[in-house]
Order: structure tokens, then C-alpha cells, then sequence
């Protein structure tokens, strides 16, 4: 399965819509992180019914497709609120464009080169007009969509590229009652020798069209998992009384914030366990945390504008700061500094994680008792409202990750598998690890592996998962890794391997398929 087209479903309806892919055999069974989300396969190959009840929430949930001798990728599928429409070919040109209401979401597919898709809408003066698309982030179409707002002549009133990651989001303040157009195209994600618009079966978007309310953001973007946090919307037309909702977060998707009756909604990151919230409220005030840890979110709205906030540290204490921006396609560029208030030194400061990772992030250990202040600013003096960020700081402790290669995988019975499994040691984790897998069914074993603390399995183990003859199975399990003590006895502690889509969502249910052999 390739991707779903239309890529789009509405709650409160029963939509048909089609797999795209190869399917030997149909139907085929379906599985999502969603449990609102109802999927059955059609008469017809390849066609099936979503079902979401009026109660669901939007979003977006993630599906998989299986059969007794294989499984799909996990693919996206969008939750909208309201019903979402197809656009209408031909329309590369302004008078052929595709007529919108005046809140719409709509689905269309760049399908070949040279392809520009246009939108016609009526808007009156005094409107704030938003249209965001939904592509490359959480859809995975690989291109980089342009868009532009022009008027019945073809003037361009306003080009955007790449707002929410490098999809394009345009808000525009209409002087004039007036038909505009928005226009589409694309060039791909990675860039080749090609310098027309380029198109694929793969260039599908969703786009959300309004003069009404849209939520573009909620302030913290991290909170502590499962705190019943106070939370700030952010976007255009939104009403004085906000009749917010947090959707809990499913074993893929953090947890989802959004409004009744509105467009857009905003993915709640996890942050440290017991972290307090402090959201910057754009002031002069330099804000106080209470304790370690804690999450210091705001935005850089102003040219020039360095937010700040001070908090208690304990000598040779070591303390780790780091940005939640740009990895969850917000623009600031963050520059993190932290001074030492006793004698106004700065002691640490950094723009860039790594390389190719803008967010910033500092280590620094706290020479004596005291209070110290952490200051964040935009590097090239951007400024707006999704300049959005939060700051996770919190005392410096080892800790691992556990990357699998993949989310799903297959096995002949009476053979074995090799599973590749990438360990990333963070902050000094030194211990050695016991890695094994959980959840295995009858007639499938897998020896436990040790990844010691220094050589190739400090990095990387495999495990080799044989599979009984006769034996046949379809379904998840989980990669864990036990840290253990300087006599090898496990500390209680466990460390679940997970396979990451991007930066917000990530699997740590990987899917095995065991086939029966003639």
C-alpha cells in the first residue's frame, strides 16, 4: 500500500476511499493507532470504508494493511472536521479554477509535470483569509509545494514556501471585497536538474481554506505526558470564549489539541515526567521557575526579541537545555544562552544541536548555587507567530534510544530473520544492555543479545528471530532493552526500541508477519 487517495476523511461519516498499491489478495484486514477510526475493505479490490463517528476528533491517524503473508508500511490518513471535497481538473489556469466556500478543505494531487492546481474564493473586506496544506508533514508527499495568492489578472499578492516545515501556509488580510486565487505547484523535495514544476502519483496535499477560525498552534508545544496543562491557542479568527479539547495521545501521535467549530489543530509533544509549564506572555518581565525540571515555551514576535527566564541550580549539578522549534516545523532559528547570575558571566551558549539540526541545545554543569538565566533569540532576527518554541530544561542524566530499521517485518516459517536494532547512548550512558523482544508467538523464538558499553554492539546489535516450521502469525511486537548493573542483574528499568516516521511521530509496535511455507 502506497498511500490513500482521497487522503483525506471527515468525522461524523462513512467515506469511500482508495488504497493505492498491490493486493494480490482481497480483501485484506486493516489496523490503526485510532480506536474511533473504522476501516473495512469494500466488495471492489483495493477500495475501503473509513467510519468516524461525529464525537472524533481531527488529526491524523496511521493504517496498516495485512494479510495472512504480508503487510503494508504504516500510511497517513487526515481527520477534518468537516467534509472535505475533491478538486476539479482541468484547473492550471484561473478561469478554469475549482470554486470554494468560504471554509473548505479540499484534496488534489499534483499528478504530473507542469501540473498547477488552482482555487477560486470570495472574500469580503476585513477577512483574514488562511490557507494551509497538509503535504510533505505527516502525508510524506515528496515535494515542496510553492503557493501563491493572486488576483483575477494574474498578479501575485502574496508567495509562501515553506511555513509549517516545508509546507506552505499563507494568512492574508483582504483590503476589499474580492475574488482571489490560490495557486499551487512543486518542485520535489530533493532537488534534481528539473527547473519546471514537477508532479507524481506521490504529490497528494490536503488544503484548508477559511476566513473563519483556525488553530495554527497551542503554547506549551511540550508538556509533561499526561498533565492536565494549561494551554494557549494561537492562530487567526479565533473567538473570546475557546472551547478547547485535548484528544489523549495514541501509541503513535502525541497528544492533540484542537477546537470545536474550528479548522487546524496542534500536536502536543511529550516532555520530562513531573516538568512544570511556563509560558512566556511576551512582556518585560523575566519569568522564575520554581524547579528542575520545567518547560519554558513563547514566541519571538518582535524584531530583536530575547525571551528569558531564570531557575535555581545546585553546584556541580549538570543541566541540559534544548529547543522544540524547527523539528516540529516551527521557523525560529534558536540561539540558547545561559548566564550565571553571581557574576553575570555567560557560561554556555549554542545555535545549532548538530549538524543539520537548527534547534539549539546546551550542557552546561552549575559551578556553585544560584540562580542563572536562560535567554532565547531567533539567530538572523526572524519574528513571528510561528516562531513558536519551547524550551525543555531539565537536570543531565544518561539515557538511550532504540531505533528499529523498519515497522514491520516478515519471516517464512521454518527460517530465521535477522532484526537490526541502532542504539544511540546519549549523556554518557555507559551501562551494557540486554536487548530481546516481547510478544513473541508460540513457535517463534529470538535469543536475547548484549550491547556492551564501549565496541560495535555499544552501537548496533542484531537480533535473529527463527521461526518453527508449521508456524504462522500476524501482528505486533516490541524490541526492549534492559539496562543493566556492574553484576549484569537488570535495574528495572526497560527502554522500548521504536522506529521513527519523523519527529513527532514514531512506532513502538513493529509489526511481524510469520508465512506459512508449502
Amino acid at each position: 500500500m502506497d498511500r490513500f487517495y482521497p487522503p483525506v476523511v471527515s468525522v461524523g461519516r462513512e467515506t469511500l476511499i482508495q488504497a493505492e498499491g498491490k493486493f494480490p489478495k482481497w480483501p485484506v484486514k486493516f489496523v490503526c493507532d485510532r480506536v474511533d477510526v473504522e476501516i473495512a475493505a469494500a466488495d471492489e479490490s483495493g477500495k475501503l470504508k473509513v467510519t468516524l463517528p461525529a464525537s472524533s476528533a481531527p488529526g491524523v491517524t496511521w493504517v496498516r494493511c495485512y494479510d495472512e503473508a504480508s503487510a503494508s508500511n504504516l500510511i497517513p490518513l487526515l481527520i477534518e472536521p468537516i467534509p472535505a471535497a475533491s478538486e476539479v481538473e482541468p484547473n492550471n489556469k484561473i478561469a478554469d479554477a475549482t470554486s470554494l466556500e468560504s471554509t473548505s478543505v479540499i484534496y488534489g494531487r499534483l499528478e504530473k509535470n507542469g501540473d498547477v492546481d488552482t482555487y477560486r474564493m470570495s472574500v469580503k473586506q476585513g477577512d483574514t483569509l488562511v490557507i494551509s496544506v497538509i503535504a510533505n508533514r505527516y502525508l510524506r508527499s515528496p515535494m515542496d509545494m510553492v503557493l501563491q495568492l493572486v488576483d483575477a489578472r494574474g498578479n501575485v499578492l502574496a508567495q509562501v514556501d515553506d511555513v509549517r516545515g516545508i509546507d506552505p501556509q499563507l494568512v492574508y488580510q483582504v483590503d476589499d471585497d474580492v475574488e482571489l486565487f490560490g495557486r499551487m505547484f512543486a518542485f520535489p523535495e530533493t532537488p534534481n536538474s528539473t527547473i519546471s514544476y514537477a508532479g507524481a502519483s506521490s504529490f497528494v496535499y490536503g488544503l484548508r481554506v477559511t476566513n473563519g477560525p483556525f488553530v495554527d498552534h497551542a503554547l506549551p508545544l511540550v508538556a509533561a505526558p499526561n498533565e492536565q496543562f494549561e494551554t494557549s491557542p494561537v492562530g487567526w479568527n479565533l473567538p473570546p470564549k475557546i472551547d478547547a479539547v485535548t484528544q489523549p495521545s495514541t501509541t503513535m501521535t502525541p497528544a492533540l489539541f484542537y477546537l470545536k467549530d474550528a479548522l487546524g489543530w496542534h500536536h502536543q509533544v511529550a516532555g520530562p515526567e513531573n516538568s512544570i509549564g511556563i509560558v512566556e506572555r511576551n512582556d518585560t518581565t523575566v519569568l522564575q521557575a520554581d524547579s528542575v525540571p520545567f518547560v519554558f515555551s513563547g514566541h519571538i514576535s518582535e524584531l530583536g526579541e530575547t525571551d528569558r527566564v531564570r531557575f535555581q541550580c545546585s553546584k556541580a549539578t549538570k543541566y541540559r537545555a534544548s529547543v522544540h522549534s524547527q523539528t516540529l516545523g516551527f521557523l525560529l532559528d534558536s540561539v540558547l544562552a545561559i548566564t550565571s547570575l553571581s557574576d553575570s558571566k555567560e557560561v554556555a551558549r549554542n545555535d545549532d544541536r548538530e549538524r543539520n539540526v537548527a534547534d539549539a541545545a546546551i550542557e552546561f554543569t552549575a559551578s556553585e548555587d544560584g540562580v542563572y538565566e536562560l535567554s532565547i533569540s531567533d539567530l538572523v532576527d526572524g519574528y513571528s507567530p510561528r516562531h513558536a518554541y519551547s524550551v525543555v530544561i531539565e537536570k543531565s542524566e544518561p539515557k538511550i534510544e532504540l531505533l528499529a530499521a523498519n515497522d514491520h517485518f516478515s519471516v517464512k516459517a521454518g527460517e530465521s530473520l535477522d532484526i537490526p536494532v541502532s542504539i544511540q547512548r546519549k549523556y554518557g550512558f555507559d551501562q551494557k544492555l540486554r536487548v530481546l523482544v516481547e510478544n513473541l508467538p508460540h513457535g517463534v523464538k529470538a535469543e536475547e543479545v548484549m550491547s556492551e558499553p564501549k565496541g560495535d554492539s555499544s552501537k548496533s546489535v542484531t537480533l535473529k528471530l527463527t521461526a518453527e516450521k508449521g508456524s504462522t502469525f500476524s501482528g505486533n511486537i516490541r524490541i526492549v532493552a534492559q539496562p543493566l548493573d556492574p553484576d549484569d542483574k537488570a535495574d528495572g528499568s526497560t527502554v522500548t526500541a521504536v522506529h521513527r516516521i519523523d519527529s513527532l511521530i514514531e512506532t513502538p509496535d513493529l509489526w511481524l508477519t510469520v508465512v506459512e511455507t508449502p
